[in-house]
């Protein structure tokens, strides 16, 4: 730990996610991280609670990443009563890592979702210890799916109930989109800042990134295959543009929950294009930038769903970063920040045609999708560049 001083800020990220390495929420907070770790008398540190039930990759409990320094509480708490049993030693263990983090100092945790039964005595503790709060909302927990289990029902109801009384202990938040800033904003009434900060990426990490060649277009999926994401949708139109074209491919990387995951892979294994569709499973985070940087087309086909709109996609920001023509549904702030056949394709959601068509409109002239790749690597530079978002998030908390 650098020197403790009237000067050094001390900032917990506390989360339920995959860390080191995980998707989204994980590449999102960590830009944050990555940035304050550079930053003159910031000392970052990571809080993770359990780890996500979808493990994609088997990551340490404890460690440094990146040379911050980070631990995992409650991994081995699953759904079941057991839990209740467990969740003593698991919030013991979260108090005496805040603790043992708090300087003399500036302290700040940061919370990254909302207030629950997760979360809620840790911050509470927090504040006791002197921390000042800061939550980072990114959905609306009001359109969450089912929980699979009693106690992640309870957690979520619990988040539902206790979003109405964060006045009484947020000092700021940070939220995603338009619509949960105005949703945020209401329950905040002025007592708290609330400030809009869409995602975080650093575009500098595919600058360099060889490109390779390989014989045909390649069309990109990553994510989590959630119901939010409209894979069914991009898999129909795909096939749609298989009709008229036999030089594409579409890649899928990711994983999900097992439902869906059963589902999708079912939806594949009965097109009659399957032979083109390759499933590629979760991969390295270098694998996937590299990806990005070689496939043709990338695709974000989120649903019109109310929990889509209240969101905003991260991977909208890796995809525009990579340079390469990206094609994304009209959801949520998509428009704030992207126009139509400029830098990105914006299309309807929640329809196959849409997804072919707008193949078909980058297939037709690659000259000028190769243009809408750059303005789009342009608009990221703008917009979610971490040199831009990181240095917001920073006077944010020395503000605090």
């Amino acid at each position: 730990m650098k020197n403790a001083d009237s000067e050094t800020i001390n900032v917990v990220f506390m989360a339920n996610f995959n860390y080191p390495h995980g998707m989204a929420g994980t590449k999102n907070v960590q830009g944050y991280i990555e940035y304050l770790h550079a930053s003159p008398n910031f000392e970052p540190a990571v809080l993770v609670l359990r780890q996500n039930r979808i493990r994609p990759v088997d990551n340490p409990l404890s460690g440094e990443y990146k040379g911050v320094p980070y631990t995992t509480i409650g991994s081995d708490i699953r759904g079941g009563f057991s839990a209740v049993f467990k969740a003593p030693k698991y919030f013991l263990q979260g108090m005496k890592f805040l603790r043992n983090r708090r300087i003399g100092g500036k302290n700040i945790l940061y919370v990254y979702g909302y207030p629950s039964t997760d979360n809620i005595l840790l911050i509470g503790y927090a504040r006791h210890l002197g921390y000042k709060v800061v939550f980072y909302i990114v959905e609306d927990i009001a359109h969450q799916s089912s929980a699979p289990d009693f106690f992640a029902r309870l957690k979520n109801r619990s988040a539902r109930l206790l979003c109405g009384m964060m006045s009484l202990f947020t000092d700021a938040a940070l939220v995603v989109s338009s619509r949960l800033m105005k949703k945020i904003e209401g329950v905040a009434k002025g007592r708290f800042p609330v400030v809009l900060d869409p995602i975080t990426v650093d575009v500098r990490r595919y600058e360099g990134i060889a490109r390779d060649e390989h014989e045909g277009v390649h069309v990109f999926y990553g994510g989590t295959f959630g119901e939010k994401d409209g894979v069914e949708f991009l898999i129909a139109g795909f096939e749609k543009a298989c009709e008229t074209h036999d030089n594409l491919t579409l890649i899928l990387t990711g994983q999900g929950d097992a439902g869906r995951m059963d589902k999708i892979l079912g939806i594949v294994a009965a097109s009659p294009f399957r032979d083109r569709i390759v499933y590629k499973g979760y991969v390295s985070d270098e694998e996937y930038d590299r990806l990005l940087c070689n496939c043709d087309i990338l695709c974000m086909t989120r649903t019109s769903s109310p929990f889509a709109n209240a969101g905003f996609p991260y991977k909208l920001g890796e995809y525009l970063a990579a340079g390469r023509p990206v094609i994304a549904t009209d959801v949520s702030d998509v428009r704030v920040y992207l126009e139509d056949k400029v830098n990105a394709l914006i299309i309807a959601p929640d329809s196959g045609t849409a997804v072919a068509e707008a193949i078909e409109y980058l297939l037709a002239d690659r000259e000028r999708a190769e243009r809408i790749g750059r303005a789009g690597r342009e608009a990221a530079r703008r917009y979610f560049d971490v040199s831009v978002t990181g240095e917001q998030f920073r006077k944010l908390l020395v503000d605090l």
